[in-house]
């Protein structure tokens, strides 16, 4: 507390009516962590943001800080894989830097099913599932929104819309409830008498049809209620401000998604995600400020394209590209974590990173590099897109439009045949920083730690 902070003459610093005195040992100054990072995906997810975020952490510890890993918005709709000693993890709530994470917390914006986040972490190491705390303030998922998630898709179908190709989580009707401010936090469960009194708070819910909620069976309510009370649910704002106390801390916010999949700045409206992923976004739901990221945010791509689910995507590859497709399925596995699904691939789409970047100012991490060399035993050269043209009216755009179904992407081509693989690096991330006008910070060249360079370091 600032000492130099004047009290008028004539107040008294206690409670009249009780007795109980002001105590100014309790009160502290607001003091942003020391250190601290975002890591964001650029395009449309699965880009391999665990590995930069597993980096990240490992880099802190070194340094002598312990880590809080947080979330802050998303759900479990979304996977990544994290390997240690040789044991793989898939992840859905869970952060990446959670088996290096002194404390991880899943923050307020966060929409999440207690029975599957308490099978997630009973995969891991006993000592680490007590670092696991959930905020008190985040929305509970159940089967009830997961029926709801099918039930829109459905309703899509029938009346002709294009579906979203949602994973059916349950996000989205789950987001949907606090819009109408029916949603049901940890902290209200908590205050739960019994089974009865928590099914009651989701049978509330009037926008559900009475077929949604059937699913909401005492059986399930009772799996839920045990659930619920087997998690460390806490006052996330404390556990933050108790970490800044100490000082010796640095916090490591990742975003789930992507920028391309925001419900603000994704494309066509309805084929967006339902909470924000943008950098800043990304702290809106974890109870963090913008000062408590002394070191900026990484925002994290690949050297080629890839989406998964519903909505325009112009740089995939054409049909005759498909054995590019197929090349790079087989080397590096495209299939989504949740849901198994073929990812669909294609060109680096460098309008779409610079419209990223425009609303993030991030610093920029490439990934599967390796993809790009290896594609020289496949073929002559690499295309990166630079702008669009529309179908309609011939007129070229440099910008990323609301509706980019409308378009058709402009391609640069770079020839990789016979060159060496440092040279097909350089050469392609030169080409990429010439087009995006930024310079890339890092790249990956592999899925572990040894596969991670520095920009400066390399050429």
């Amino acid at each position: 507390m600032n000492q130099n902070c004047a009290l008028p003459k004539d107040v008294i610093l206690k409670d009249n009516s009780t007795g109980v005195n002001f105590d100014l040992s309790r009160i502290t100054n607001f003091t942003p962590f020391p250190r601290g990072k975002i890591i964001f995906g650029g395009y449309f997810g699965d880009e391999g943001k665990g590995k930069e975020v597993d980096i990240t952490a490992d880099q802190y510890k070194k340094s002598g800080y312990k880590v809080l890993s947080i979330r802050g918005q998303g759900s479990g709709n979304a996977g990544h894989t994290v390997k240690v000693n040789g044991i793989k993890y898939d992840f859905h709530y869970l952060t990446s830097a959670g088996l290096s994470a002194d404390i991880m917390l899943l923050g307020p914006g966060m929409l999440i099913d207690p029975i599957r986040i308490l099978e997630e972490s009973q995969k891991l190491p006993e000592e680490k599932r007590n670092i696991i705390f959930i905020a008190e303030r985040a929305t509970i998922v159940t089967n009830g929104d997961r029926a709801m998630d099918e039930w829109c898709e459905n309703a899509r179908k029938n009346t002709g819309q294009k579906a979203i190709g949602t994973t059916k989580s349950g996000v989205g009707p789950g987001a949907g409830t606090r819009g109408f401010r029916f949603h049901v936090t940890f902290a209200d469960a908590l205050k739960c008498c019994d089974t009865a009194d928590l099914k009651n708070l989701f049978l509330k819910n009037p926008v559900y049809p009475d077929d949604v909620k059937a699913v909401l069976t005492d059986t399930y309510i009772e799996e839920l209620w045990s659930a619920i009370h087997q998690l460390n649910i806490v006052d996330s704002i404390t556990v933050v401000n108790n970490c800044r106390k100490e000082g010796n801390w640095a916090v490591l916010l990742e975003v789930s998604q992507a920028v391309l999949l925001d419900p603000l700045f994704g494309n066509e409206g309805h084929f967006t995600t339902s909470t924000p992923c943008t950098n800043v976004g990304g702290i809106v739901g974890s109870g963090l400020t913008i000062h408590d990221f002394p070191d900026g945010s990484v925002m994290v791509l690949k050297s080629y394209g890839s989406k998964v689910g519903g909505g325009p995507y112009i740089t995939k590859f054409l049909p005759e590209e498909t054995h590019i497709d197929s090349f790079i399925d087989h080397m590096v596995g495209e299939h989504g974590v949740t849901t198994g699904r073929k990812r669909d691939l294609g060109w680096f789409d460098a309008p779409a990173v610079r419209y990223s970047l425009s609303l993030t100012g991030a610093d920029i991490c490439i990934n599967c590099m390796d993809v790009i060399v290896a594609l020289a035993k496949e073929i002559d050269a690499v295309k990166i897109c630079f702008a669009y043209k529309n179908i309609k009216n011939g007129k070229i755009t440099y910008e990323w439009p609301y509706y980019v179904s409308d378009y058709e992407p402009l391609y640069i081509e770079l020839p990789i045949k016979g060159k060496t693989e440092k040279q097909i690096i350089q050469d392609y991330i030169l080409l990429i920083e010439y087009i995006i006008g930024k310079e890339i910070h890092s790249y990956g060249t592999g899925p572990s730690r040894e596969d991670y360079h520095l920009r400066k370091d390399a050429f």
